[in-house]
C-alpha cells in the first residue's frame, strides 16, 4: 500500500494504518510523513496568513522575530522548529523506554510519531482555517479544542507502540502525555495562532 494510501488509513482505520506502518520501512515514512506535515504546515498555514499580511494576536516569544512579520518568518521557521520537536520528543520516549529496560526502537518511534502527526496535523491545519474563517477570536477554546483533537494522536501512537514495540497501553498512555506536556511549552514559544 502507497504512502497515501495508508496516511488516509489514519482517519478511516487507525488499527489498519498501525498494522501497515509496522511492514513500512522505519524511519523513512515517518521522516516523510512529518516533512509533508512540515510543509502543510509552513504552505498551507503560514504562506496564506503572511499573504494575508495578518499578524499573531500573541506577541513574538522570540525578541528577534516581530511580532508583525511572524507569519512570514514562520514559512521557514516552522517546519524547522516541528522536525527539530519531534526528533527531540521521539528521542525521549526512546531513552525512556530503555531507561525503563524495556524494548525500543528509535527508527519504529519515529515512523510512528512522524505518520500520527501527519494524519492528525492535516486535520489542525484545517481546523484552525475554520476559526480564522469564521472569526472566532477564543485562544483558550482553539487551545482546548487542540487538545481534544491530540486525544487521537495518543490513541493511535498509543496503538503504534503497542502493536509494533510491545509497549503496555497504561506506558504508552504516559508516554503521549510527556509529549504533550513537553511539547507544548515549546510550540508555545515557537508557533503562533492565526487568531
Amino acid at each position: 500500500m502507497g504512502f497515501f494510501r495508508v496516511w488516509l488509513l489514519g482517519y478511516t482505520h487507525p488499527a489498519g494504518f498501525i498494522e501497515e506502518l509496522r511492514s513500512k520501512p522505519a524511519p523513512k515514512w515517518g521522516v516523510c510523513g512529518q516533512l509533508v506535515r512540515a510543509l502543510g504546515v509552513s504552505l498551507l498555514y503560514y504562506l496564506p496568513l503572511a499573504l494575508l499580511g495578518r499578524a499573531p494576536s500573541i506577541p513574538s516569544a522570540i525578541t528577534f522575530l516581530p511580532t508583525e512579520t511572524y507569519f512570514g518568518t514562520s514559512i521557514v521557521l516552522a517546519p524547522l522548529f516541528i522536525i527539530a520537536q519531534w526528533l527531540l520528543l521521539s528521542a525521549v520516549v526512546h531513552v525512556i523506554l530503555r531507561l525503563m529496560r524495556r524494548p525500543s526502537d528509535i527508527d519504529q518511534i519515529l515512523n510512528i510519531t512522524g505518520m500520527v502527526a501527519l494524519v492528525v496535523g492535516a486535520v489542525l491545519i484545517l481546523w484552525d482555517w475554520v476559526w480564522v474563517f469564521l472569526e472566532w477570536q477564543n485562544l483558550v477554546l482553539l487551545g482546548v479544542s487542540h487538545l481534544i483533537i491530540v486525544i487521537w494522536a495518543v490513541v493511535i501512537t498509543t496503538l503504534g507502540f503497542k502493536r509494533i514495540l510491545g509497549v503496555p497501553v497504561w506506558l504508552g498512555v504516559l508516554l503521549n502525555l510527556l509529549w504533550v506536556l513537553l511539547g507544548e511549552p515549546l510550540g508555545a514559544i515557537f508557533m503562533r495562532a492565526a487568531i
